[in-house]
């Protein structure tokens, strides 16, 4: 069998290496580059919120330092077209720093190590452009002697945009309203502050996995609040938190605004309803047996209750707070100061009157001259606390 010779320079391959589908070393790497990214790349983020695209998909920033959040879009948008115009001998590629890259001198087939360096920049307006040394060693043949080592210089554009959530934010978007309300009362000033607080922090954690779970406008009013949110999803895990924390029930109502033309289809937006229960700390209850509680917490899981007959806590989760017919009770406060202690019955003076009264001795420490909140339901008197508490 004669010597083979390079088709593309003549050299044998005697001297030019085990030729490699007809080529040399040479002209194999000359006629297989690895590099194929464009010499300029056009990329976008957005002027109002910082989000830029990633594979197609709207994603917020690492950071929102201007300078930093240039180069953070301008590096994702050069990765993203590297991936996409490696050549497709290579299989799996790596990024790595230009030192590293420098020493590697061998690769499995199939391999190929990446570098990329902002080499100079003009970023104080948009356009921001950033222009890159990249360099690509791969090994695409078994008979290669030699890496691929190729080297180019890439510039990109990263222009300014407003993405499809800040339009829709800027033109006062909202799909849906989450209302919140108390049950046969306005919110407190306490309640409302809470509420505010929470929503806050669920935003916040909401729209790392949605983009559109924004709050477009919250609206007090005499009875509650109102929060116009940019979807009905982020609407709906508010209205959990809430009940989590507050219990209560949650309900939705739908309103048709409108057709959607592309699918043909009719839009609705939704009202999501938390009504949060009646109750609050201090509030006086009784159920269906006539025994009366002073109520000394709320929260998602049920009631905490004191006993007025007895001192003793009780909890009822809401499921059986209803059953029992917990509810508030008509009663009248007063002030009344101990001024006997008998066996069964303390002796009081009403402070507002100083008419002097019975009440059957609780199974609570008193002490004569004190003076006590009272608080009287359907004609019995009940203690509540020291006045100086």
């Amino acid at each position: 069998m004669g010597e083979r010779f390079c088709y593309r320079c003549g050299i044998s391959e005697e001297e030019g290496g085990p030729l490699i589908e007809g080529l040399c070393q040479v002209c194999y790497r000359k006629e297989n580059p690895v590099l194929l990214i464009s010499d300029e790349i056009n990329t976008e983020l957005c002027g109002n919120c910082g989000s830029y695209k990633k594979r197609g998909v709207w994603v917020d920033p690492k950071s929102y330092n201007l300078e930093e959040l240039i180069f953070e879009v301008a590096d994702s948008a050069l990765l993203e077209a590297l991936e996409d115009s490696l050549s497709e001998r290579v299989k799996e590629f790596e990024v790595v720093s230009m030192e590293e890259l420098e020493g590697v001198e061998s690769l499995p087939v199939g391999k190929a190590l990446v570098a990329f360096t902002p080499v100079s920049w003009h970023i104080e307006h948009f356009p921001a452009i950033v222009t890159y040394e990249v360099r690509v060693k791969a090994r695409t043949h078994e008979l290669q002697r030699e890496l691929h080592d190729e080297r180019k210089y890439v510039t990109v554009y990263v222009r300014q945009t407003v993405c499809p959530r800040c339009q829709k934010f800027l033109g006062g978007y909202f799909e849906a309203i989450l209302q919140v309300r108390a049950e046969g009362r306005p919110l407190s000033e306490d309640e409302r502050k809470a509420i505010g607080k929470l929503v806050e922090e669920k935003v916040d954690e909401i729209m790392r996995r949605d983009r559109m779970g924004f709050i477009q406008d919250t609206i007090e009013k005499e009875e509650g609040l109102d929060f116009y949110m940019g979807s009905t999803s982020s609407a709906r895990k508010l209205a959990q938190a809430i009940r989590e924390r507050f219990g209560g029930t949650i309900s939705e109502a739908y309103e048709l605004v409108g057709m959607d033309r592309q699918r043909s289809k009719e839009t609705y937006r939704t009202s999501v309803s938390v009504r949060i229960p009646k109750f609050r700390r201090g509030d006086i209850v009784s159920d269906r047996a006539g025994n009366v509680y002073e109520v000394t917490a709320v929260d998602g899981k049920g009631i905490s209750l004191r006993n007025l007959s007895t001192g003793r806590g009780e909890h009822r989760d809401w499921k059986t707070a209803r059953r029992d017919g917990i509810d508030t009770v008509e009663h009248e406060e007063s002030e009344a100061m101990v001024t006997s202690i008998g066996r069964e019955e303390v002796q009081m003076m009403d402070m507002g009157n100083y008419q002097t009264y019975e009440v059957e001795k609780p199974p609570v420490e008193l002490s004569e001259g004190e003076v006590y909140r009272m608080v009287e339901v359907r004609g019995r008197r009940y203690f509540l606390r020291r006045k100086s508490y």
